[in-house]
This record gives C-alpha cells, sequence and structure tokens, in this order.
C-alpha cells in the first residue's frame, strides 16, 4: 500500500507533537524532517490532530478529475454521517445533494452493518474466549503490529463498506462502475484503491466527507432521496449503543483506552467477557476526523433518530461477510533473528538517559535505540548524552 499520510516541510518547526501524540511511535524527525515508519503507522489520524501547522496531509481523490473514467458511478455514504444532522428529512436532503454532485446513485450500508452488529453478540455467545470485533480498520492495525497474539480473536468479518461494493459489483456486473467510498476517517480511507494503492479492494476511490461537504451544502434543498438507515447499523457505529447491560460486552473507545483494555486481555485479566466492540474515536465512528459536527453533539443527535432508522436488516450467507484474515508481514523473521535484534536495542537502551524528551526526533530512548540498530541514526543523535 502507498504511503497516507503526507509530510510538507513548509511552515514545519519541528515541534515534536506529531513524534509524541503517535500511539505506535511510528513517527521520528530525522535531519529536521519527519519520518513516518508504514510498518508501524496505524493511519489513526492523531499526529495530523496535533500538528499545529497542519503539514501532515492525507491525500485525496477529486471526483471531477475521475467521474467521467466510468459509465456508472455510485457513492456509499456511512451511517456516521446521521449525526452531523439535526433530523432526518435532512439527512435524506444531504443524500440528494450527494447525487447531485454527479453521481448515478447514492447507496447506504447500514442494513449489512445492522446484520453484522446481531451476528457479531450471537456468535461471541456461542463460542467459547473472548472475542474481538471492530471495524474500525486503525484499531485491527493497532492488533495487528502491537498485540499479534490477539489477532486470531478478531471475529472474520469483512468490513461493511468493502460487502456492500461487492455486492454492487454483482449487481451491476455488466457495467464499468466506479464505486466511491465517502469517508468519516483516515483508516476507512485506507480501504481503497485509490489514492493508496490496495488493489484487492472492490471501492475504487476514497473521499473526505469534510472535502466535498462545502458543495454538498450549496447544492442541498428541499429535494429528498427516499434512502433509509437501519437502527442497529446505527448502534454498531455508536460506543454508547452498541449492545446492553445485559449482555458480557465491553464497549471501548479512543486508541489509549482501547490499547488499556488489551493489555489486559493478552495478560488474562479480562474474565467474564465474551465480546469485546473497539473503536479509535471518541463515541464511535461518529467522532470520525472528517465529520463536521461534534462527537457530543452528535450523540444526542443520533439517539433522537432513531426511531426514524426503520431500514431492512441485510440478509447475508458467510460467503458474503466471512474473510481469511491475515497478518501483514512484509518480513517474517525468525525467532532467534528477533532475539538478536532485541537484544541490540536493549544494549544501546542502557547506554541512554531514558529521559524520554523526544530531542533526539524520536518518541523515547526505546524508539531511538531501534532506530540506531536499524541504520537510521547514530548514538550522537541523542542531544543529551551528546552534550
Amino acid at each position: 500500500m502507498k504511503p497516507v499520510i503526507s509530510w510538507l516541510d513548509k511552515k514545519c518547526y519541528n515541534c515534536i507533537k506529531c513524534l509524541k501524540s503517535c500511539p505506535t511511535d511510528a513517527i521520528s524527525i530525522v535531519n529536521y524532517e519527519v519520518s513516518i515508519d508504514e510498518n508501524q503507522c496505524i493511519h489513526c489520524d492523531v499526529c495530523i490532530k496535533e500538528c499545529p501547522s497542519r503539514v501532515l496531509k492525507v491525500q485525496g481523490v477529486h471526483i471531477s478529475e475521475t467521474l467521467h473514467e466510468h459509465e456508472y458511478n455510485i457513492a456509499l455514504i456511512p451511517t456516521s454521517l446521521l449525526s452531523d444532522l439535526k433530523s432526518f428529512d435532512e439527512f435524506q436532503r444531504i443524500c440528494q445533494a450527494i447525487l447531485k454532485l454527479g453521481f448515478d446513485k447514492v447507496e447506504q450500508y447500514s442494513d449489512i452493518e445492522g446484520f453484522l452488529y446481531k451476528k457479531a453478540i450471537q456468535e461471541s455467545q456461542d463460542k467459547e474466549g473472548i472475542w474481538l470485533t471492530s471495524f474500525c480498520p486503525t484499531i485491527n492495525e493497532l492488533i495487528e503490529k502491537k498485540y499479534p497474539t490477539l489477532f486470531d480473536h478478531i471475529l472474520p468479518y469483512d468490513y461493511p463498506v468493502e460487502i456492500a461494493a461487492k455486492k454492487i459489483r454483482q449487481r451491476f456486473k455488466n457495467k464499468d462502475v466506479g464505486i466511491y467510498s465517502l469517508c468519516e476517517c483516515v483508516g476507512k480511507m485506507t480501504l481503497a484503491k485509490k489514492p493508496f494503492g490496495n488493489m484487492q479492494s472492490h471501492i475504487d476511490y476514497a473521499l473526505s466527507i469534510s472535502h466535498i461537504f462545502p458543495k454538498i451544502n450549496k447544492l442541498k434543498n428541499y429535494e429528498k432521496l427516499p434512502i433509509q438507515i437501519n437502527k442497529y447499523g446505527v448502534k454498531n457505529n455508536v460506543e454508547d449503543l452498541f449492545g446492553n447491560r445485559s449482555l458480557s460486552v465491553i464497549r471501548v473507545e479512543g486508541l489509549n483506552q482501547s490499547k488499556s483494555l488489551l493489555d489486559l486481555i493478552e495478560f488474562d485479566r479480562i474474565q467474564h467477557v465474551d465480546l469485546v466492540a473497539m473503536y479509535a474515536c471518541y463515541q464511535g465512528c461518529i467522532g470520525g476526523y472528517y465529520l463536521w459536527s461534534n462527537p457530543f453533539e452528535g450523540c444526542y443527535n443520533i439517539e433522537s433518530l432513531l426511531d426514524e432508522c426503520v431500514g431492512e436488516i441485510a440478509c447475508l450467507e458467510e460467503k458474503d461477510y466471512l474473510i481469511n484474515r491475515q497478518m501483514n508481514h512484509q518480513e517474517m523473521k525468525s525467532m532467534k533473528e528477533r532475539m538478536i535484534w532485541f537484544n541490540k536495542v536493549n544494549e544501546i537502551l542502557e547506554t541512554l538517559p531514558q529521559y524520554d524528551c523526544g530531542a533526539c526526533g524520536f518518541a523515547n530512548c526505546r524508539s531511538l535505540a531501534q532506530g540506531i540498530v536499524n541504520g537510521k541514526v547514530d548514538i550522537h543523535a541523542c542531544r543529551v548524552k551528546k552534550r
């Protein structure tokens, strides 16, 4: 996959807020240039939010340049979009405005999310042990890269938007269809072929909702698109609404909370729980970076509209939603090689002051030691030691 987050050197003050905020220590600053390790990055957009100079960017797709490339264009809208609106009528007017951007059809996939929501609760009760469910690519990458022993505990369901795109391909198999995913977060954008090169995907293009919102707002009027939302799909997107107190379900939001819970699960410190629903954003998907409202008000909005979400649930076969999820290791090292590398890191770490000040351009002293072993910098990068 192509790099997702790009650094623009203009107006970068090397304030180190990006590297100190990164939850996986994927960022370093070497020779005054910000470097993002794609093998560690989980595309959580925390660094983008923290950057005061706005020099960390995510590349998007311009629909004016791509709509003409296909015979028929379909926009997939996320269920979380509902949280930004005060009424269901306004939601349907927004959908009509999206259609006016040049799309031939606008579709939603809350019916698929609703099916997977119910399936996750049912299967976790039938299976032994703790199971993890997350339709957030960021959370799944966090588990893969930082908690590999828990990777097999993720329920083997494909992403709802990917399932929706696959079913569109089946329905329009005789047409040249361009499928656009309108995304509320950076993580979901990484699922598309363009601009990030995820060629296994059925989604052609990723668009951030905030990027096209000004155009949507101008096109919005009293015309409505008769589109429905499934209430269980809504529950799948909102942390507060997932499951209920009578079920053995833990809901957790935010990367720090997710990491704390995963630490406990990894060391078998969580008991009497069947299912853990995890979200990278506050309040769930309604806290996505590309939504224009805020998750505090969004949670109120979406709960007040729940009674109007009368769309039917999808009917899916196992072949539609089950996947064989595999860890995406670019380089598989033997245990012996890993131990040799780990011992070298520890040897260098013992010689460092371990202040974790970040002045060297790495998030902490362990990251610097890893950078030295990997040949990125030498020991003189430590300003405290050099002084």
